[in-house]
């Protein structure tokens, strides 16, 4: 591992600490404290610093060691984790995630000198009274921690012959140990040291046995080797009979005890995101090619290449699942961060807000978790100040003091609907539409129905608030949240009951890259249509079609034809074929002249030429090398729905 990669993993896992940090902050601000989570707050400071000590990264280590010390000392019952010692915890976990900005950035700079010397200061204050004797000592037992008992460990260290390549100092997981416990011995390894003529400057021939008196765990030991041990050997031993413990990247011994439990419990290992974008790119080729070595085998008639065809393709469906559910994650690494957002946004609003979440299990994509974040805080920070209402409002609308705030997420026909509810007044359709027609974006005499009227809400600019706060209210939400959630190929509503509180719903597909579709022709144009999407095909005739609507099994639904949506020419076949297709609550009728079957689209992006095209999302190569159109289907039933409802002719779409 060289050293960007090694500061890149001390970055993900810095922060992937500060959020068990905060949460275990809240948690006990809201259940009380505990040994376990006092303890996961301390060990969190604790493994941050000694990974920053590991790069010489000064900054990190100083003002994370003054943290540790105070945390040291509620761990030991001498303070008290009261509310002020929470609200400056908070603060430090925020200012300890800023210095792991900046070592992402590769600045290491000190982001706000200032801010820093105030928090240093009041956390000294605890440790100055620590020194006079005069700390409230902590109220309740509960948060004395055991006192940890030392072991002694035997580490045995040969690390990688290019350590000084890539930018590692060997002597700084030694001085690190020395922070974690006593030092016994450290012996130095001479047996692979060359000849003076062999040697090579910039490789590292050593090796070291130690001993090590410590409280440490033996986790704790192996990470201090985390960035190391992909190409070194490591071995832990505790000197106890039967307790011998080999860290990944170590050659453990045949007769080792206690081998077969460690092999089980490592069940995780950490990969460079990149690397996985990296192998859906080549799986979405590997589905391109099988398509294609499938369609030749088809074609010469062979029995023997098409069964051997149909067994890749097999194999390569398996493949494409597999991989695409690495890099499947749980929502709940998005959610995981309202819980702190809510706290200090009540407080600044003074209201009481409870936030419950749901669901926070439930898996999609990596690339949409990591751009649902600003969505959902902008729906979050709506709710919190203009839907909830402040306790003195809540109390006189006979509601409880404290306003309810949900995030729930489950899966849903092929899609993740993520929701974002509350309790609060909810909003009044009367008013947004007289605000609509001040604005200019609809005529006074315009009929429209209730849902259409709250889906002004997503107008540019468009905005209700009575004041502008520091929260929201300036009209750039909204808008905001609807491109950006349309971007992923997904689609935002809003339900709302004046008086009782409001509803955003979002419906995401499941992944961006490869997708079940089912492809159809028009003329010799091909479209694919989303599979999850599609819920019956059937044959049609011109006479039964009623004014842009079929009627099935006693339902009256609005229909598309793809020939007149996309402007293409020919004659149609005398029967046509219509695939009836849903998204969310809405139902229409796509015609199109030919189906012919399923397949695996690898989703291409589309050129500049086609950025402005609504109807169409992406683009697939077929396997004989053609390219086909990937609909848009929340798109294409909305010019469906409002061709009908509006009775005016339906809008083409440019096409070149």
């Amino acid at each position: 591992m060289n050293l960007d990669s090694a500061r890149g993993a001390l970055v993900q896992e810095a922060r992937e600490l500060l959020v068990a940090m905060e949460d275990a902050l809240l948690k006990i601000e809201t259940e009380g404290s505990t040994p376990d989570d006092v303890n996961a707050i301390f060990r969190a400071a604790h493994t941050i610093k000694g990974s920053a000590g590991l790069f010489g990264l000064d900054k990190i280590v100083s003002f994370t060691h003054v943290t540790e010390s105070v945390l040291d000392r509620v761990r030991g019952g001498k303070l008290e984790m009261d509310a002020d010692m929470m609200s400056l915890m908070l603060d430090c976990s925020d200012y300890m995630g800023r210095l792991i900005d900046t070592v992402d950035d590769g600045t290491d700079a000190e982001p706000d000198p200032a801010a820093r010397e105030v928090l240093v200061q009041k956390l000294s204050v605890y440790l100055d009274e620590g020194k006079s004797g005069g700390a409230a000592p902590a109220k309740s037992a509960a948060v004395v921690a055991a006192p940890a008992v030392a072991a002694t460990w035997n580490i045995s260290l040969h690390l990688s012959p290019d350590v000084f390549r890539n930018g590692m100092d060997p002597l700084s997981f030694i001085r690190y140990l020395a922070t974690i416990g006593k030092l016994i011995q450290v012996k130095t390894l001479l047996d692979k040291l060359p000849a003076g003529p062999d040697m090579d400057a910039e490789t590292f021939y050593l090796g070291f046995d130690i001993e090590l008196e410590t409280t440490a765990n033996q986790k704790t030991l192996e990470d201090a080797f985390e960035f190391v041990r992909e190409d070194s050997q490591i071995t832990i031993r505790k000197q106890e009979p039967e307790a011998v413990a080999v860290a990944e990247g170590a050659e453990a011994g045949p007769k080792a005890k206690g081998d077969g439990k460690k092999a089980a419990d490592t069940k995780f290992i950490k990969v460079e995101a990149g690397k996985l974008d990296q192998l859906i790119n080549l799986v979405g080729e590997l589905v391109i090619a099988s398509a294609g070595a499938q369609l030749a085998a088809h074609q010469t008639g062979s029995a023997a290449a098409k069964e051997t065809t149909d067994t890749v393709n097999m194999l390569v469906e398996q493949i494409r699942d597999t991989s695409l559910n690495m890099r499947m994650v749980p929502i709940g690494e998005v959610f995981s961060r309202f819980p702190r957002v809510v706290r200090d946004v009540s407080k600044d609003l003074g209201k009481k807000i409870e936030l419950v979440i749901s669901g926070a299990d439930t898996e999609l994509d990596k690339t949409m978790v990591e751009k649902l974040a600003d969505p959902l805080m902008h729906c979050v920070r709506n709710a919190m100040d203009h839907g909830i209402e402040d306790v003195a409002g809540r109390i006189a609308a006979g509601k409880s003091e404290a306003g309810t705030l949900r995030l729930t997420a489950f899966q849903e026909s092929g899609s993740i609907i993520i929701e974002i509810t509350d309790d609060g007044r909810g909003m009044d359709p009367t008013r947004i539409r007289n605000k609509a027609i001040e604005r200019g974006l609809i005529s006074a005499d315009a009929e429209m129905t209730k849902r259409e009227i709250l889906n002004l809400i997503f107008a540019p600019g468009f905005s209700t608030a009575e004041k502008v706060t520091n929260i929201s209210g300036r009209g750039v939400g909204m808008d905001v949240v609807r491109k950006n959630i349309e971007a992923l190929r997904g689609d935002v509503e809003l339900d709302s009951t004046f008086g009782s509180g409001s509803t955003v719903r979002i419906r995401l597909p499941l992944t961006l890259a490869i997708i079940d579709g089912f492809r159809v022709q028009v003329n010799d144009s091909d479209f694919v249509i989303p599979l999850e999407m599609i819920k019956e095909c059937l044959d049609l005739k011109r006479e039964d079609m009623h004014h842009e609507l079929i009627h099935l099994r006693g339902e009256s639904i609005p229909i598309v034809n793809l020939r007149d949506l996309f402007r293409l020419n020919g004659t149609p076949p005398t029967r046509e074929s219509l695939v009836v297709v849903q998204f969310g609550h809405t139902r229409a009728g796509i015609v199109v002249d030919r189906l012919v079957g399923e397949l695996q689209a690898v989703i291409k992006p589309l050129g500049q030429l086609f950025r402005h095209t609504r109807a169409v999302s992406g683009s697939t190569i077929l396997g004989n090398g053609d390219v086909a159109l990937l609909l848009d289907v929340q798109q294409v039933l909305n010019r469906a729905v409002a061709h009908h409802e509006n009775g005016s002719g339906l809008h083409a779409v440019a096409t070149h």
